[in-house]
């Protein structure tokens, strides 16, 4: 399902545009950006994955920390999570 906003579909289709219009440099800046974006979601996709296996292996070490860990869980993800953001 597409929603009917879509922020990087919209950027794609500009990029083609302004390709087509011979705006060559622009589109390739405007395409850098996606490609940064992409190596920015992974890096936080890699952070929350390492932060959730070092509270599973403090959970397992001391269970009594089962209500701290979960807290902390939600606040990781939500301080590391990008806007819009769907887990991969």
């Amino acid at each position: 399902m597409t929603m009917a906003y879509d922020p990087e579909q919209r950027t794609r289709q500009l990029i083609e545009r302004l390709r087509e219009q011979g705006h060559r440099a622009e589109a390739d800046q405007l395409a850098r950006q996606l490609a940064t974006r992409a190596v920015e979601r992974g890096l936080l996709f890699a952070l929350r994955e390492t932060c959730e296996t070092l509270l599973t292996a403090i959970e397992a070490i001391d269970p009594v920390t089962q209500t701290m860990i979960e807290d902390l869980r939600l606040e990781v993800e939500k301080r590391l999570r990008l806007s819009g953001d769907a887990r991969p």
